[in-house]
């Protein structure tokens, strides 16, 4: 895996975790620097760290401005210039960007409604998993944007997802039985929203089935039909009435 995809799914777990922690990034960086544009850390609140911008002063320095960003809950951006005495001389400008108890959505099909979806959240910044039974429509060519993608059986995906509270789902597979199947799981999670798919008598019929399984439908996190009503039925129309109803509804 390739090092800016490893640290990129190392933030994913962090944020789908509730963690709060700080992302420093080398945005420009002169010829004597020890590390290129575009080195990343991860720097948490007790000083901890993952990755490296290149060790020695200007790390120490990164890190202590870390903890005050986060402290501070402000992104922040500083240069750094090296000992003209030292070998690399030179400067490098680093951006600190705050992650706060924020999460991941995570779409339950990969088909054009969540095709439509990812493309809407890679617009906003909004990190997410995609998760489908079939191989050809769980592929990072498909979702080159994902922090994940999963081929799964529906009937053993919470073997497979964690989900937590900072978790965003979104219920959209090809088939009511996968919607059925994620969704009886999905609400026993802490998930902080939950969506699903489907017409008022589809949705009617399987929450009055979840019900007589002993499952409480009536749970403020759950919205079925998913979306806010803005009159569209188009795969693109019916993602941004997902995205719209995500922001509302919850901070991510």
């Amino acid at each position: 895996m390739e090092p800016g995809k490893i640290i990129q799914t190392k933030i994913l777990k962090y944020m789908n975790s509730g963690c709060t922690f700080a992302v420093a990034t080398i945005i420009q960086a002169s010829k004597g620097s020890p590390r290129k544009s575009g080195t990343r850390m991860i720097v948490f609140p007790d000083g901890k760290t993952e990755f490296t911008v290149g060790g020695g002063a200007l790390e120490e320095t990164t890190i202590k401005k870390c903890i005050q960003a986060i402290k501070e809950g402000k992104n922040k951006k500083f240069k750094y210039k090296f000992n003209t005495e030292m070998l690399c001389g030179g400067e490098a400008e680093i951006f600190i960007e705050i992650y706060k108890t924020s999460g991941a959505v995570i779409i339950f099909g990969g088909g054009h409604i969540g095709l439509a979806l990812s493309k809407i959240l890679d617009i906003l910044g909004m990190p997410y998993i995609v998760v489908d039974d079939r191989v050809d429509f769980a592929t990072n060519k498909r979702f080159p944007n994902a922090y994940e993608v999963k081929v799964i059986s529906y009937e053993n995906v919470m073997r497979e997802v964690k989900i937590t509270k900072n978790s965003y789902c979104v219920i959209i597979t090809h088939g009511h039985k996968g919607d059925k199947k994620v969704l009886s799981e999905a609400i026993k999670s802490e998930a902080a929203y939950i969506g699903m798919i489907g017409s008022q008598n589809k949705v009617e019929t399987t929450l009055s089935q979840l019900e007589d399984d002993g499952l409480n439908i009536k749970d403020d996190r759950l919205f079925a039909p998913i979306g806010l009503d803005i009159g569209g039925n188009s795969p693109q129309e019916i993602a941004l009435s997902i995205a719209a109803q995500i922001i509302k509804n919850v901070n991510l």
